[in-house]
């Protein structure tokens, strides 16, 4: 049996580079109520879905979630129209794939507008045959749930998926899914403890087309 019968692709930190995107608008929503975080303070809320509640109660925020949620949502949404670009190996590594006649499949712990954006915006907007983001799901990245769900909607057995993924909230979802997790390093992920990925890429362009495919075949 074949190895591989899919490859899921996170989105931000593996396919564009969003993560500068999302500290600048967290730092901007922090400064209306005289505060910020530093990057290393930043990292631990990367990929999670609970991000702003943890936050409101880490920082002593005086607001509701929903408040900073609704401008945050749109402040990103214009960023990832305007500002999105590809990581290097990126969109070469999905066409690749999807000419070798792979499934591919995208889970984002992002909302479905971002990700439409985002996609629309490097190239990549046909390039997946599932799209399955954190509003799909009741429990978001370190729970297994989005990539369960994302190899379901590909008929594809979770065990036979190959996840590529940047963040330790991802890898730990991807694993705990029962899939191999690829993680490819970023600058917001250089120096943090990575949860025993797979692999480890220092980007995308070190990844050997071929490896994948003969483990498909």
């Amino acid at each position: 049996m074949a190895r591989f019968a899919a490859v899921i692709f996170d989105m931000d930190g593996v396919l564009v580079d969003g993560e500068p995107l999302h500290f600048r608008a967290v730092n901007e929503l922090l400064a209306t109520e005289g505060k910020a975080i530093s990057l290393d303070d930043y990292k631990p809320y990367m990929g999670t879905k609970t991000g702003w509640a943890d936050m409101i109660r880490d920082y002593g925020l005086s607001k509701p979630r929903e408040h900073y949620s609704e401008i945050y949502r749109e402040m990103i949404l214009q960023s990832y129209r305007a500002n999105s670009e590809p990581l290097p190996g990126a969109v070469e590594l999905v066409s690749a794939l999807n000419r070798a006649g792979m499934r591919l499949g995208l889970a984002s712990s992002s909302i479905l507008p971002w990700v439409e954006a985002c996609l629309q915006r490097i190239g990549l907007g046909d390039a997946f045959a599932s799209v399955t983001t954190g509003t799909d799901v009741e429990q978001g990245k370190p729970a297994p749930d989005i990539y369960l769900l994302a190899a379901g909607r590909l008929g594809v057995d979770p065990t036979r998926c190959l996840a590529f993924e940047d963040a330790p909230a991802g890898i730990l979802s991807a694993k705990a899914a029962g899939m191999e997790c690829w993680a490819v390093r970023t600058e917001y992920t250089r120096g943090l403890a990575l949860p025993d990925p797979h692999r480890e890429f220092e980007s995308l362009t070190e990844v050997v087309l071929d490896e994948i495919v003969r483990a498909a075949a």
